[in-house]
């Protein structure tokens, strides 16, 4: 058993530590309990800054609301894993010549880390770094994915956990987290494990994409502004307040328009409103469409032997009606919402009843709190 997991009160069951996925505006937790190779999501929570509290260094008032919700919500135990993300994160491909060192403090890690110095754009004496390895292919030359932060970021996480009289274990790259959630949700038989295969979170500030094979992230990119973005260009080509524009973005979203039944019949307000949205979307959902298909030709090409797999989308925006087809449909590998993923019966991931909000937003909390893998 994972020395991350304690027992819960059911028998053959553990609960996870808490996933605390720290962004600027939001805070979210979730813990999971496991019983063999599945997982039930048991608790969410979301704590949303103040202008004046943005960033991740957290006021005391904020703390304390963060606390009060914990209890609230009746977390258990003290274990967290944290993470931190693109922009905060600095992630780069690695060409590292592999001798098949793998001990730490070897020649490989060593190589590694000196390497990851000469990239990345913090000061050594002030970043916090670390790496995963790539799965091996004649395709390519990359050999390790590194990870840099600012070491007092790190800190202000883990001093955020401290203040709550949590104890944070490490603080996780959330595109691993990404990924770990991927792998579990596709350990289905009906799934073809080889594909090369990505998660896309539609974030509050942008589009971040990470495209795995395996179970390893092999690429990391940011696509461009996210739901933000979208709600104001939603609320000034519409006339519209940023809140109505969310409301329509989220409801009405950019279903393709149905035709009319009869002759006689006028498209429905809601597929106008539909039809509205796409349009003023349209550039930037083409260029997202782009991107995501240079990504993905661009890993394939490193791994030949691999096909095409699906893309999970996550994030507060995966909720936009008609998203996940639009993209299916531009893309031409099957793009799902994890949401309708865990609700499948005999899914690898269930939510307990007890939840009724959408979880997408908190697919990195889910993630972390899964397995760790690559720590700063």
């Amino acid at each position: 058993m994972s020395p991350l997991l304690h027992r819960a009160g059911l028998k053959g069951t553990v609960v996870s530590p808490i996933g605390l996925d720290v962004g600027p505006r939001n805070i979210r937790a979730a813990q999971l309990e496991r019983s063999g190779h599945f997982w039930r999501v048991l608790r969410t929570a979301c704590w949303s800054k103040r202008e004046d509290e943005i960033g991740t260094h957290a006021s005391d008032g904020f703390t304390r609301r963060i606390g009060r919700m914990l209890q609230q919500g009746e977390f258990h135990g003290r274990r967290v894993i944290a993470g931190l993300s693109v922009p905060e994160l600095e992630v780069h491909s690695l060409e590292i010549p592999d001798r098949g060192n793998s001990e730490p403090g070897g020649t490989f890690d060593q190589a590694v880390r000196w390497e990851l110095q000469r990239v990345m754009s913090i000061a050594e004496d002030s970043a916090a770094t670390s790496y995963w390895r790539l799965p091996a292919s004649a395709g390519t030359r990359n050999t390790a994915i590194g990870v840099a932060a600012q070491a007092s970021e790190v800190d202000a996480v883990s001093e955020l956990a401290e203040s709550l009289g949590l104890d944070c274990e490490r603080v996780d790259a959330t595109a691993c987290a990404l990924s770990r959630l991927g792998s579990v949700l596709r350990g289905r038989p009906d799934v073809d494990q080889q594909a090369v295969w990505g998660v896309l979170d539609v974030g509050y500030r942008m589009l971040r994409l990470v495209v795995c094979v395996g179970e390893s992230p092999a690429l990391v990119r940011i696509l461009g502004h996210g739901g933000q973005a979208w709600t104001e260009s939603v609320a000034g080509a519409l006339g519209l307040s940023a809140e109505a524009a969310e409301v329509h973005k989220r409801d009405y979203g950019i279903d393709s328009p149905r035709a009319p039944t009869g002759e006689a019949d006028s498209p429905e307000p809601s597929t106008e409103i539909a039809t509205m949205i796409r349009s003023i979307l349209n550039a930037d959902l083409e260029a997202a469409v782009g991107e995501i298909e240079r990504s993905y030709e661009y890993v394939m090409r490193c791994y030949l032997d691999r096909g095409a797999g699906e893309l999970l989308l996550v994030g507060g925006g995966a909720d936009m009606k008609g998203l996940n087809g639009y993209l299916t449909e531009k893309l031409g590998v099957e793009v799902q919402r994890i949401d309708d993923i865990i609700q499948t019966p005999g899914a690898p991931v269930s939510a307990s009843p007890s939840i009724r909000e959408s979880l997408g937003p908190y697919a990195c909390a889910i993630g972390l709190a899964i397995e760790p893998e690559a720590s700063l």
